[in-house]
């Protein structure tokens, strides 16, 4: 490195013709010149040369810092990452318990050390050495009933909310009654044809007949009261 600085020293002040220089021992200037931040117009004027030599030079350099895909790489860069990240909040508590350092000076230090755990974590996290904290949820999404009532159980629902309802109120079980009715044809009609071993056409349950006999033993329910509670729940 300082050789290279002293040979740019050379070239600035126009004792080293910067077209004479070797490819190798030219690079080396333009990575210096990359570095303090000249373009491409700018390293070619200070160097004497072509702005295409001093594009060449660079692809040169991307060339040589080519690194290929290595798992070993990935360890490295994680082990380094932590290094330099312990190191950075030693050197700034050692800073900040010089003497004649403001309280101020500390908190802040404190606070820039949990700045740069927090980014080390997430670093981590997306290199995948670190879970993300995503919680799993296993659920079972089909939707089941304890038990699925029979023909016989559901006649007998019927007529006891028929008892309850009156003649006044149970028109709208006549709907129910006669897809129970169905649905219990359709189920005795199943049964009979599996035991004669035809199965090529077989009558599956209509739920509609479940799903509207609960729908009135709903409305003969009635609406749910309302609570005088100002949170709207019944204490």
């Amino acid at each position: 490195m300082d050789r290279a600085l002293e040979l740019l020293g050379k070239v600035r002040a126009g004792t080293v013709a910067g077209k004479d220089l070797l490819p190798e021992t030219r690079q080396q200037l333009v990575m210096l010149l990359t570095a303090d931040g000249l373009s491409t117009y700018e390293i070619a004027q200070v160097l004497k040369v072509a702005d295409r030599t001093i594009e060449r030079d660079r692809r040169a350099i991307r060339d040589l810092h080519a690194v290929d895909k290595d798992p070993q790489l990935v360890r490295q860069i994680v082990g380094q990452l932590i290094g330099e990240a312990q190191l950075t909040c030693q050197r700034m508590r050692r800073v900040a318990r010089e003497k004649d350092v403001a309280p101020a000076v500390k908190i802040d230090a404190e606070h820039r050390c949990f700045q740069v755990i927090d980014l080390l974590t997430e670093r981590l996290q997306k290199l995948g050495y670190l879970p993300t904290a995503i919680q799993r949820v296993d659920a079972n999404l089909t939707h089941q009933v304890s038990e699925i009532p029979t023909g016989e159980e559901l006649h007998a629902e019927l007529l006891r909310i028929r008892a309850i309802a009156g003649e006044e109120q149970s028109e709208g079980l006549a709907d129910v009654e006669d897809v129970l009715a169905r649905a219990t044809a359709a189920t005795r009609l199943r049964r009979a044809r599996l035991t004669v071993g035809d199965s090529d056409i077989v009558a599956e349950f209509d739920p509609p007949a479940t799903t509207k006999l609960l729908r009135a033993r709903r409305n003969m329910q009635g609406p749910k009261p309302r609570s005088n509670h100002p949170g709207g729940t019944d204490r």
